[in-house]
């Protein structure tokens, strides 16, 4: 019998109530989830991790949220949802879309259409 392997999502944040919020949502929702508070400490936990999905804040500490997504998709090719309370949703979802073709979320997060969204994107 073989055993069924969790997805993996990594979340970044600076807000620890969005990371405990996502952990808890997403955990019983089946994902195996990794939390994190900067940006640079992110990066390095995805390089570690080598999750299935990441889900990033744009404004963090140590390193900006498009910097930490860039470098993800350049080096690492995993996909990537931007979350954020201050961008305009548009012009950050253009870009998203135009440079990264993923996702993002608007806070407060929609936690079903984040969940949508993440199904859409792993296939499941």
């Amino acid at each position: 019998m073989t055993e069924f392997k969790k997805m993996k999502i990594v979340v970044i944040d600076d807000e620890q109530e969005i990371l405990d919020m996502l952990k808890d949502f997403l955990s019983d929702k089946g994902y195996n989830v990794i939390t994190t508070l900067s940006g640079k400490k992110g990066f390095e936990v995805v390089k570690q991790e080598l999750p299935d999905l990441v889900i990033t804040d744009l404004l963090l500490p140590e390193q900006h949220g498009l910097d930490v997504l860039s470098q993800i998709k350049d080096e690492l090719f995993i996909p990537v949802i931007a979350i954020s309370g201050i961008y305009k949703k548009y012009e950050v979802n253009k870009y998203i879309q135009d440079r990264f073709g993923d996702g993002f979320i608007e806070k407060p997060i929609n936690l079903e259409k984040l969940l949508k969204m993440i199904e859409d994107i792993l296939n499941e």
